[in-house]
């Protein structure tokens, strides 16, 4: 629990109609760097997005690891999706983090933000009641779990 919002973390997902509304990737290039490992995919145009079948849909912003601000735009972009839910009255919000994965940002920076953001909107939340953290790794959900179990910690206090 983050505050009153029940918190769960998920590895996969498929059917995401039980949610409200859902934050997924939306062609996500393969490949980060311009010119460096993993580039050649993504210059094909070669792109990931996350099939949603939630009546309502949101979607990470581009993102990669050369960003220096990558960690406010993952912040900031969780922070919007859960406004967004609050004034469409919905109770279940989804985070996939597959796109983000892609991207090749760090699972911990990934899992840091969106529990920052989630324990921030918490203190005022009023339709959100559960969150589904759905991650593509298990080593993203090993993040998210300690990103909640240490939420002191990673909300600077």
């Amino acid at each position: 629990m983050v505050g009153n919002i029940s918190v769960s973390i998920s590895l996969g997902h498929a059917d995401n109609t039980d949610l409200g509304l859902v934050v997924k990737a939306k062609n996500i290039e393969l490949g980060t760097n311009k010119g460096g490992v993993g580039s050649a995919i993504g210059a094909y145009g070669i792109t990931i997005q996350e099939a949603a079948s939630s009546e309502n849909v949101e979607h990470w912003p581009k993102v990669s690891m050369t960003d220096a601000d990558r960690r406010a735009t993952i912040y900031n972009a969780t922070s919007k999706a859960l406004k967004t839910a609050e004034g469409l009255d919905v109770k279940e919000v989804g985070f996939f983090t597959m796109g983000l994965e892609v991207r090749r940002i760090s699972t911990w920076e990934t899992a840091e933000e969106i529990v920052r953001a989630v324990h921030a909107h918490a203190k005022n939340a009023e339709s959100v009641e559960r969150i589904a953290l759905v991650a593509s790794s298990p080593t993203q959900v090993s993040s998210f779990q300690y990103a909640l179990d240490n939420i002191q910690t990673v909300t600077y206090g």
